[in-house]
């Protein structure tokens, strides 16, 4: 009889994992804290295919993104809700640089569907600054997240296979074929558990370099363009007059507490595009796992085979979640190779 396996924490990485692990006929157990330490609370859940000033597009984008866009779609079908919802995204030009890049991009063939058409100045109106005009960012929009936590919690749970519970490392027995925990026996453990990984006595040597973010749910009673919009910072719509805005990033401090100085600079960074009044209704923060080389952590502990961890999906959860826990998966079950990129064992030649 197979043994359980034993995942650590039920944020994105551990839910998609699980279910995927479920789907393939395999006996878990989830074990998380009821969220508590969940970086993937506090996002707004934009998909978001191109980033940064050079507006760089999302590795291996054309791969992952169809995939994800594909699992969603099996949620909403299985769970019969509307998780991801379609939107352009108006990304905003801030100097010449981004001007340029556009021009570049837009030109080659294999990247137009993603650098849409472009927007004079002054289109927006008096609402959104966009002095130097924008462009729009095609195949995105944003999953709510909440809700598909929320159902997966639910699914779980009824299931049996989620226990409410702060799992203590001294508890975690290795042994030679498998390891116990709670006076159980599981054939593995997956440590899915974001940031909390640099306190992890197996894995803290990984080199993380987690960053805190805090966005903001936001009102107001001018209707913005039904897009999400980006400028550094973003604001994603989730229903009437109703965004999501963020968000900041803090290297210093690791805790899923919110601060002042997070929301203000929150609010002067989005007063600076967008020119509307705003009621903050709520304020949310969490770490993002981050490692250095900015890939995701999969794969096995050097020395104990049965400990393995699934982390650092940083804020691509949405688009690197669902592809990389069906290869995790993959792994596990059929000792089919992780991708060289995202292997721990690139830290250990």
């Amino acid at each position: 009889m197979k043994k359980k396996i034993l995942i650590i924490g039920q944020g994105l990485a551990g839910s998609f994992l699980a279910w995927n692990l479920l789907e393939e006929g395999h006996s878990i157990l989830i074990v998380d804290d009821r969220h508590t330490h969940c970086s993937s609370l506090a996002a707004a859940g934009m998909v978001n295919p191109i980033t940064g000033k050079r507006l760089v597009l999302s590795q291996r984008c054309d791969e992952l993104l169809p995939f994800a866009k594909n699992v969603y779609q099996r949620f909403e079908t299985r769970f019969n809700r509307k998780f991801f919802e379609s939107k352009k995204i108006i990304r905003l030009f801030r100097d010449a640089q981004e001007l340029s890049e556009w021009d570049k991009k837009s030109q080659q063939p294999h990247l137009t569907k993603y650098y849409g058409e472009k927007k004079k100045a002054g289109t927006w109106g008096s609402l959104i600054n966009d002095q130097l005009g924008s462009f729009f960012i095609e195949q995105g929009g944003y999953c709510r997240k909440l809700d598909l936590l929320n159902c997966l919690t639910h699914y779980f749970h009824e299931t049996g296979c989620l226990r409410f519970q702060t799992f203590h490392y001294d508890n975690l027995k290795i042994l030679d074929d498998h390891v116990r925990w709670n006076n159980q026996d599981f054939s593995q453990i997956i440590f899915c558990e974001g940031y909390l990984a640099q306190n992890n006595p197996w894995f803290k040597w990984l080199p993380f370099n987690h960053a805190k973010g805090e966005i903001l749910e936001l009102t107001t009673r001018n209707p913005l363009p039904d897009a999400v919009i980006s400028c550094g910072k973003w604001c994603v719509p989730f229903g009437k007059n109703k965004y999501m805005v963020g968000s900041t990033y803090s290297w210093d401090h690791f805790d899923c507490q919110t601060s002042q100085a997070g929301r203000q600079k929150i609010l002067d960074a989005i007063g600076e595009f967008i020119h509307v009044d705003f009621e903050v209704v709520h304020q949310l923060a969490g770490v993002r796992p981050i490692l250095k080389d900015l890939n995701p952590a999969l794969g096995q502990h050097p020395e104990y085979p049965h400990v393995k961890i699934f982390n650092g999906l940083a804020s691509k959860g949405l688009i690197w979640g669902p592809f990389y826990a069906r290869q995790m998966t993959d792994y596990l079950i059929n000792n089919i190779p992780l991708d060289a990129q995202v292997n721990i064992t690139r830290f250990t030649k």
